[in-house]
């Protein structure tokens, strides 16, 4: 069994915690065999990953129950984020702890990642404008695919971390909407940042991510208080 697949595992399924707004403190996680069915993974695999979340404070193992959800609060006051659930937390605040963050990243994805995961992260960026010019969820696939980043990266804090951050910019977009002028930057950045994976160019996929999240955080600092964003 490999110990980077159990990894991978735990984390899809505290990003499927993070993520889900039905699966609060004290819910029930989908059954043995639908977890193993979502993720493509065997028995095994599977417990061990539920076994470390568990080890974590992340899950609770009831016998003869089932896997639930620990209290979320704990493990985010353990980071020092439990404030990010808050929609009242500026977008600017989000994105610059991002810059902090994520170019440093995608210079790790670029060096670490294996031609699968490059070839995943390029995956995303084609879905993400695929549905920016179809009108889809282009927002929570820009989150896919800086989370491809994450994986990529090899960085086992950074994949407990970065969901939290990308839950807290989802509930405050959620809120006050996209702006009007973010799809067509996204579009042109993600170009820029595939361009520099394709060349394995880590001091570039900084760079490019230093302006993606620069782009973001201008349009943003731009956009008056007083009037609603719009929503896409």
């Amino acid at each position: 069994m490999s110990a980077r697949l159990t990894d991978q595992t735990a984390d899809r399924i505290f990003q499927m915690i993070i993520s889900d707004p039905h699966l609060g403190p004290g819910q029930k996680l989908p059954n043995e065999a639908e977890l193993c069915e979502l993720f493509g993974v065997s028995r095994t695999t599977l417990r061990e990953a539920v076994r470390s979340l568990a080890a974590q404070g992340y899950v609770e193992v009831r016998r003869g129950r089932g896997t639930f959800v620990a209290d979320r609060t704990n493990f985010k006051r353990d980071i020092g984020l439990s404030q990010l659930e808050s929609v009242r937390l500026r977008l600017q605040d989000l994105f610059e702890i991002r810059m902090m963050i994520e170019p440093p990243t995608a210079m790790l994805a670029c060096a670490r990642g294996t031609d699968e995961e490059i070839a995943e992260i390029i995956r995303c960026a084609r879905e993400v404008a695929h549905c920016i010019h179809t009108g889809g969820d282009w927002a929570n696939a820009d989150l896919v695919f800086h989370h491809a980043f994450v994986t990529a990266s090899h960085n086992q804090f950074m994949e407990q971390l970065i969901p939290i951050i990308n839950k807290a910019i989802a509930d405050t977009w959620s809120v006050r909407g996209t702006h009007q002028l973010l799809p067509g930057t996204v579009l042109r950045d993600n170009e820029m940042l595939v361009d520099y994976l394709e060349k394995r160019d880590a001091q570039g996929a900084r760079f490019a991510m230093a302006c993606h999240i620069r782009h973001i955080i201008n349009i943003l600092d731009f956009e008056p208080e007083d009037q609603p964003s719009s929503l896409l």
